[in-house]
């Protein structure tokens, strides 16, 4: 299952948990395409613990989406938490080669979630 929200305080979760669907990688995908158009300031949770590996083609157009997205991505969103079973420097890496943002990597949700409301603040109060 895929949930996609965006909060009145800025923050948008984006979140791949069980039961699976055939359309999460589509739904995942398509939360990934509203995410590229947003304007800021916003900050993203993404918990894929526990979530399932997108196919060769969910890949491409995934690197595609970071290729097209970077420099907006990089502007407008003001840091990114990743919750993940398994959390580890590589994942946090991955994603700070995309975009000039703060990035954290954990396996607990209301700290990634701190995280975020961290960098949105000081975003929005210098």
């Amino acid at each position: 299952m895929v949930r996609f929200e965006m909060h009145k305080d800025g923050i948008v979760d984006l979140c791949l948990y069980p039961p699976h669907a055939a359309t999460d990688e589509a739904d995942y995908l398509e939360a990934l395409e509203r995410i590229g158009n947003l304007d800021g300031p916003y900050a993203i949770v993404v918990d894929i613990a526990g979530s399932t590996h997108l196919s060769r083609e969910g890949e491409v157009r995934q690197a595609a989406w970071a290729k097209a997205t970077r420099q907006r991505i990089s502007s407008a969103c003001r840091a990114l938490a990743l919750v993940r079973d398994n959390p580890n420097p590589r994942s946090r890496q991955s994603f700070e080669r995309l975009w000039a943002i703060p990035v954290h990597v954990t396996s607990d949700r209301e700290e990634a979630r701190q995280f975020a409301a961290k960098h949105l603040d000081k975003a929005v109060r210098p």
